[in-house]
């Protein structure tokens, strides 16, 4: 098992900023041995899920990976559904939205929409959320199975900026909020200058499946604007769960609804 760990997070290295990478690069990242991360790469280039360049010796993602993504795609469309989700979304609130699904205990993001603002926040597609850190990870963690939750618990967390929540106990409190509220905010806890707001949307069990998020500068983040992000992204989540099957638990429906009342009194 031990083995198959080990080749699953060399895969996992390679990102749309890292799409080739050299066997001391691999080595390096992974801490496995030179000797050993080379006979991986070997069994992995053999059943295609890499391949290596004869001309830089750097090894990219091979052509099984990109089957099993469309086999994945073809017969649950996640990535085409959120990403028409998203765009609407940019289209509303004009700032970058993005959407990311739990994978085991990492939370990944599969569709994004830069804003349509000059000053915008940059999402990179296949990112991996900082559960402690960020209003993606956050709301799936309010939201998540015990066991993605307790692996949060475990983890290291690594402090980004000054509001980084980095103690067990300021994480409950963090995820408390969010779950009596519906919706998660990263008040410049992983960027010092930009706010993210998050709703998570849910699997057929109720539990959170992924997450959809606004990244804004947080010059622009006032009182009436968090307002109006929190609103249409858990209408966002609301939209997601009907289109792939889900089923939002009772208390985020109510704490939907209460938000919809306010956002139509405010109107």
């Amino acid at each position: 098992m031990r083995t198959v760990a080990k080749a699953l997070t060399i895969l996992d290295l390679f990102t749309e900023q890292r799409p080739s990478l050299s066997l001391t690069e691999v080595a390096r990242a992974t801490g496995i041995d030179t000797a050993t991360c080379h006979r991986m790469l070997k069994v992995l280039e053999g059943h295609g899920y890499v391949f290596r360049t004869a001309a830089t010796k750097h090894y990219s993602l091979g052509a099984t990976v990109l089957r099993l993504a469309r086999t994945r795609e073809m017969t649950t469309p996640v990535s085409a559904t959120l990403q028409a989700i998203v765009d609407a979304l940019t289209e509303t609130v004009a700032e970058t939205s993005h959407a990311s699904v739990i994978a085991g205990f990492q939370v990944a993001t599969v569709a994004a929409r830069e804003g349509l603002r000059s000053n915008r926040v940059h999402v990179e597609y296949g990112a991996r959320m900082e559960l402690h850190a960020t209003a993606t990870g956050l709301a799936c963690l309010a939201y998540a199975d015990t066991a993605f939750a307790e692996h949060a618990f475990a983890a290291p967390m690594t402090r980004f900026t000054a509001t980084t929540v980095t103690t067990a106990q300021g994480l409950r409190e963090a995820l408390s909020l969010t779950r009596s509220r519906g919706y998660s905010v990263a008040d410049c806890s992983f960027d010092a200058d930009v706010v993210g707001v998050g709703a998570p949307f849910f699997n057929p069990d109720g539990m959170a499946m992924g997450a959809i998020a606004i990244a804004t500068p947080a010059n622009r983040m006032d009182k009436p604007n968090l307002a109006r992000a929190a609103f249409c992204v858990m209408a966002a989540a609301m939209d997601a769960t009907a289109r792939l099957s889900g089923t939002a638990p009772r208390d985020f429906i109510d704490c939907y609804q209460q938000l919809t009342a306010a956002q139509g009194q405010a109107a």
